[in-house]
């Protein structure tokens, strides 16, 4: 739209500077025909303009100021331009700072649970007796974070720590199984959902056991019929987890034209394009952000 007042303005700039030419001399008389054609135009070209768009901050000059009126309303579209290009650079940056925060985050978080002490550190260097010990009062919120350093510990020399980071993700997995047993039993579709969910990013599965799990999520939350802002996050979630793009893609254009949205499921698409390279939908997203 912008480029069709641009190339407006150019063209009525053009017309007027025409007039301009033709009736010179008659510059000075406001009831010449310079001028009778100048204000015609300049109505036309703001009748016109209006039409598309609700800024009239040039109207009067274009009435007052042949040609200089166009030729300041082009200028300011040229700085629109300017503007659009700059937008995309600072949205970079925005998501580039949003990533590097979100992972200063989950960082410091994580040396938050482990008492600033290095999982990974224990694990490579402590002795059994220290390693045992640490995965009996190895507590974390983070559920995927905490598997992830059991399945570590499974590749330990030590047959006692192998032992119990097995047994505590055999526990872990046990307690989903039957959670999805008595949710079932109990019909309760949004529990259900949440467990799978839960499940499908715990990092417990997979291969073909996970996405057999990350179906049947799909499955029941789609049974829900109506869904909520947390819905379609999870929903999105799973299908980039899944590496299915065009359905994450179908899914972010219902959530835009349902308004079904929040600020977390924004930097998410922010990071899911990011992570494209579709920087003409990042800008989108951030017009869908300042709703918010």
């Amino acid at each position: 739209m912008k480029i069709k007042c641009l190339l407006l303005g150019l063209v009525f700039c053009i017309a007027d500077t025409i007039l301009f030419i033709y009736f010179q001399n008659e510059f000075l008389t406001f009831r010449s025909k310079f001028w009778i054609g100048h204000m015609l135009l300049a109505i036309l070209f703001i009748y016109i303009t209006n039409k598309f768009s609700k800024d009239k901050q040039f109207d009067i000059f274009i009435l007052i100021f042949p040609i200089v009126g166009y030729i300041l309303f082009m200028i300011n579209k040229v700085l629109f331009f300017r503007k659009y290009f700059n937008s995309e650079v600072e949205i970079n940056e925005d998501l580039e700072k949003y990533i590097l925060n979100e992972e200063k985050e989950i960082i410091v978080n994580q040396s938050i649970d482990l008492n600033l002490i290095g999982a990974y550190d224990i694990l490579s260097v402590g002795t059994p007796v220290e390693k045992k010990n640490f995965l009996i009062g190895f507590e974390t919120q983070n559920l995927s974070f905490k598997v992830q350093i059991l399945k570590k510990a499974l590749w330990d020399s030590d047959i006692e720590v192998i032992h119990y980071a097995a047994t505590e993700i055999n526990k872990i997995d046990e307690n989903f199984q039957k959670l999805i047993k008595e949710k079932t039993l109990e019909k309760d579709l949004n529990s259900l959902c949440n467990i799978y969910f839960d499940y499908c990013t715990s990092g417990l599965l997979v291969g073909e056991v996970l996405e057999f799990y990350q179906l049947k999520f799909i499955e029941l939350i789609k049974e829900k019929g109506s869904l909520e802002v947390y819905d379609y996050y999870k929903l999105l979630i799973i299908y980039s987890d899944m590496k299915e793009y065009e359905l994450c893609s179908k899914l972010i254009i219902k959530i835009k034209e349902s308004k079904r949205y929040n600020t977390e499921i924004l930097n998410f698409i922010k990071k899911y394009y990011y992570d494209l390279n579709d920087y003409k939908m990042l800008k989108e997203v951030e017009k869908w952000q300042e709703s918010v």
